[in-house]
């Protein structure tokens, strides 16, 4: 049987005070012909609110005007409100920190709705740093709020995201008060759309405490609801949670229907890939068991495959490995009930090499963990040993020392038991200096598998934590994104996961190549081929220019693995110098001059101080992910390949790195 997962959908509203005008232009007409008063205070704050999710730049440029102008009237609940809105655009780029500060601010308000917002506000951010106890701190004031001002539709929505947190943390009782207290809220307030929600949030909960009837009673509230709102996608969830518990059930009929009812319904509503894959499994699998039960029917057994081969495809589109293990563990089992079992061997291999890629993926650290400490209790072993024989050759010589005092008129002996010792000493010599050398080079080892290591760490994390946040997104809470939203941020995180699996093979392959010990491997590198590398790896970045000039088509002989990942640090740091700069740009150059080669790189940032990039000159420098870590990497790359590098600050022009090569 397939393991299969329940989607639990968490309530995180916008929290938006107004309904975003409609007739900008005039609005912004009014606003150059007005008087600085509290009016143009709400007029800017509901020009920023226009374009907080078309233009944030714009949105930024009218609330900080907005908090300008309150200021200097001094009137505190225009500052609080600027805070609150300034705090959302934050929130919305993911600027978490920064959306942190402004939403408490926006605290000081004597406005008990705005207040309340804005606890729901930090609550949200602290459950997406995985901080529930505090999220739940926050969403308790803000409740408290609500229920003093009868504000049902506030109720509803924090009890959800309340409920929400306690079935994320097991505590299932506590889930079911506040999901019932957010269903009567919605029941009052007629919310078809969240109160069917709020059911299925009830019937996951019941399927945790596996209690059968109570969670389909819930799934089958919720599908009644869904529908009579039109909201086709959230039908079409419910419809498979229903269908996969009567599986579990083993009604198998009922099973397919539900699942083909969703598929119906999910034709007639934004395209859920997942969820469809999601359906033909359950199908394949039900049919399947009805196979079973019928004399392994044929034709059960070819829907069986049919729908199978349809989730198999899909989950090759979605790259959802686990899915895939299950899947072609499902059709192995279709085909030996056939007698095909060349099909079948077929697919157990398939499904073997998907098992085998997620393990790889998740046990790979371990593994290595293992590895280095299996290495480390050989090498302590040796030691040990080495030293026992240390000491046994020390009494040794002693008691050839007594012997000899005792038996100094056998001049013979003693002379040929000098001569042992001197050739026993030697060779212990010998032991110690092999020993001391084979400490070196594991020493050395270790250091060289750190600093491969922290490039994984420095060059990957970043758009590895994008992709895993968009996917946490798009799976928890589908209904938030719309079309023009998820089109976008599937795009960037299509990029930035090419970008990153180029990045990925880049480093494996370098490290196998390089797998008994790093050391450079110069050859001819077409500086041209390395610029045209960097602009596509980070072609996701739109708002920054980047420009490569190497006008003399310069050639280097140098290691092109070491040059490349210098190259791609300097670029990754000048973006995040420059992300908040207007035409913001990068400039690339690449000549020759006095018998020397020369690549700069050119930001238009803020530039910084000589302490800033201490890390590139001082090997004593701490290294850590906040002291320049990215610098040390460029520093011992640089080194390694013979190349110098200088830095070049002009506050508020920007900042100059060149790499000089001999």
């Amino acid at each position: 049987m397939n393991k299969k997962v329940f989607l639990l959908l968490l309530f995180l509203p916008s929290f938006l005070f107004a309904q975003k005008p409609t007739a900008i232009d005039s609005l912004l007409l009014s606003l150059r012909s007005m008087k600085e008063d509290t009016l143009k205070v709400n007029l800017l704050h509901k020009s920023g609110l226009f374009y907080i999710d078309s233009d944030t730049t714009k949105a930024f440029f009218y609330n900080r005007k907005a908090m300008e102008l309150s200021k200097k009237l001094h009137w505190k609940e225009g500052i609080a409100k600027s805070n609150f809105y300034l705090g959302t655009i934050y929130n919305a780029s993911f600027n978490y920190e920064k959306a942190l500060g402004y939403f408490n601010q926006s605290l000081l308000s004597t406005n008990k709705k705005m207040r309340s917002k804005s606890y729901q506000n930090i609550g949200g951010i602290y459950i997406y740093k995985s901080n529930y106890s505090k999220a739940l701190a926050f969403y308790y004031k803000a409740l408290k709020i609500d229920e003093s001002l009868e504000d049902k539709k506030g109720i509803a929505k924090i009890a959800a995201n309340i409920g929400s947190i306690y079935y994320g943390l097991q505590s299932y009782s506590k889930a079911i008060d506040y999901f019932n207290k957010a269903a009567i809220s919605n029941e009052q307030i007629g919310n078809e759309t969240d109160l069917a929600i709020v059911y299925r949030n009830l019937g996951s909960v019941y399927n945790s405490l596996k209690q059968s009837q109570k969670t389909l009673f819930y799934y089958e509230k919720a599908n009644t609801l869904s529908k009579n709102a039109g909201n086709k996608a959230l039908q079409a969830r419910i419809l498979s949670d229903i269908g996969l518990l009567y599986y579990n059930l083993n009604d198998y009929d009922k099973a397919i229907n539900n699942c083909q009812l969703s598929l119906r319904a999910m034709a007639q509503g934004p395209e859920d890939k997942q969820g469809i894959a999601f359906n033909y499994g359950v199908l394949g699998d039900s049919f399947i068991e009805k196979a079973k039960a019928n004399h392994n029917n044929i034709i059960l057994l070819d829907s069986a495959i049919s729908n199978l081969k349809k989730a198999i495809k899909l989950h090759q589109l979605l790259n959802s490995n686990r899915d895939l293990v299950y899947d072609y563990s499902s059709i192995t089992q279709v085909y030996k009930l056939r007698g095909d079992y060349k099909s079948a061997l077929q697919s157990f291999e398939n499904s073997s090499i998907y098992k085998d890629s997620i393990f790889n993926s998740d046990n790979k650290e371990t593994i290595k963990n293992l590895e280095d400490k299996r290495a480390i209790e050989l090498r302590d072993r040796e030691i040990k040993i080495n030293k026992l024989q240390l000491e046994a050759k020390e009494k040794q010589k002693w008691f050839l020392i007594l012997g000899l005092v005792l038996l100094g008129i056998i001049g013979g002996l003693l002379f040929h038991q000098s001569y042992n010792r001197r050739k026993i000493n030697k060779k212990l010599q010998n032991l110690n200096l092999n020993l001391e050398e084979k400490n070196n080079e594991l020493d050395q080892a270790n250091k060289i598998k750190t600093r491969f290591f922290s490039i994984l760490n420095h060059d990957l994390r970043s758009p590895v934590y994008n992709l895993i946040h968009f996917l946490h997104l798009q799976r928890e809470n589908p209904e938030l994104l719309d079309d023009a939203t998820k089109t976008s941020i599937e795009e960037k995180t299509i990029n930035s996961a090419e970008n990153l699996l180029s990045s990925m093979e880049d480093m494996l392959l370098w490290s196998k190549s390089q797998m008994e010990n790093f050391k450079t491997e110069p050859k001819i590198v077409l500086i041209e081929s390395l610029f045209d590398d960097t602009k596509k790896h980070f072609s996701s970045e739109e708002n920054i220019k980047i420009v490569f000039e190497n006008l003399q088509h310069l050639e280097l002989n140098t290691d092109e693995n070491y040059l490349k990942t210098i190259i791609r640090n300097l670029t990754g740091n000048a973006i995040k110098a420059i992300e908040k700069v207007e035409n913001a740009k990068i400039v690339w150059k690449a000549w020759e001059e006095n018998e020397k080669s020369y690549l700069s790189i050119t930001d238009n940032g803020p530039g910084g101080s000589q302490e800033q990039f201490r890390a590139l000159y001082d090997e004593t420098e701490v290294v850590g992910i906040k002291t320049g870590l990215g610098l040390h990497l460029i520093r011992d790359l640089a080194k390694a390949i013979d190349c110098k590098i200088e830095v070049d600050l002009k506050e508020n022009f920007g900042t100059t790195f060149t790499l000089i090569f001999p």
